[in-house]
């Protein structure tokens, strides 16, 4: 791996790192602590937290594992990249739904 291949990859690793592990922290933390205000519901919370812990591995895996393990299955790695998609996908549509109608009924 040439020099500059080398820093390429670890910038975008040191700077991506930090992002997905935040995401990931976020997403436990919505899902275990119970919250007040518009989170109280529980709808609301692990929706929201599946979706921060499914952005977290969908920013690892696109910007840390795709760049590191360049020679990986390609058909696993987008399998895995959609499910992860389609679960942040509906959990952000429950998400939506669950705000607007506790805004409704509030």
């Amino acid at each position: 791996m040439s020099t500059q291949r080398w820093l390429s990859v670890s910038l975008v690793v040191l700077a991506s790192l930090p992002w997905s592990l935040s995401l990931a922290v976020l997403g436990l933390w919505l899902i275990g602590e119970p919250h007040a205000g518009m989170l109280e519901s529980r709808a609301v919370s692990i929706s929201a937290g599946i979706a921060a812990l499914c952005a977290g591995q969908i920013v690892f895996l696109f910007c840390i594992a795709d760049r590191v393990f360049p020679s990986a299955h390609l058909v696993m790695a987008r399998m895995i990249e959609g499910v992860l998609g389609v679960i942040f996908l509906g959990s952000s549509g429950v998400l939506a739904v669950s705000s607007i109608v506790g805004w409704s009924a509030a």
